[in-house]
């Protein structure tokens, strides 16, 4: 008796391929929240205010390595 293949070369391929799309559209709405997340610093006029936040955050965890 044969052992049958669980999964043939097309299956991989569909799936890798999905994976790819999958991937894709999660890199879009990644950008698309750090557009959002910039526009609304924007919007309330906030960007020296979280440079400054960064800045800050940026030597402290310098310091603690």
């Amino acid at each position: 008796m044969k052992k049958k293949k669980k999964f043939s070369t097309n299956d991989l391929k569909r799936e890798v391929k999905n994976i790819g799309i999958f991937l894709s559209m999660l890199s879009q709405r990644l950008l698309n929240l750090e557009k959002l997340f910039q526009l609304y610093v924007e919007m309330n006029k906030h960007e020296k205010k979280f440079e400054k936040f960064l800045d800050a955050k940026k030597e402290k965890s310098v310091e603690n390595k």
